[in-house]
């Protein structure tokens, strides 16, 4: 058990704390929302931008890439998201961790809520996803 004084120095360190926390969300926000991942094909014909949740922010097609095919170039572009929303998931922790330090609880909670969903992306077609 505390003592009174001890509590009251916990309640103060804990508001202290959150105080900080508070102020460090704006930015923590505005470099998540400037977050982007990309990737290209091999060819380099093909390229996708996504954000920290993984949307498609832009897509290029080369002229070339449609003498493959619409199912082939369909294929490598849900490849290329699938690869770009990764990076930009790696950026969004890399930010996450330089704005609120590593040893904040949100960094360890966005770290598993990134690996969960990498994960329910590696599971075979028609498994269970969480």
């Amino acid at each position: 058990m505390w003592g009174a004084d001890e509590a009251i120095a916990r309640v103060e360190d804990d508001v202290r704390r959150a105080q900080q926390r508070a102020e460090l969300y704006p930015a923590l926000q505005a470099s998540i929302d400037a977050v982007r991942g990309s990737a290209v094909s091999i060819r380099r014909d093909l390229s996708v931008e996504v954000d920290a949740g993984g949307v498609l922010r832009d897509l290029r097609i080369a002229d070339a890439a449609l003498d493959r095919g619409g199912e082939r170039v369909a294929s490598e572009i849900l490849e290329l998201v699938a690869k770009a929303t990764r990076t930009a998931r790696a950026k969004t922790l890399e930010a996450t961790t330089e704005i609120m330090g590593a040893d904040d609880p949100i960094v360890t909670t966005i770290a598993q809520q990134l690996d969960a969903r990498n994960a329910a992306d590696d599971a075979p077609a028609g498994g269970p996803r969480p």
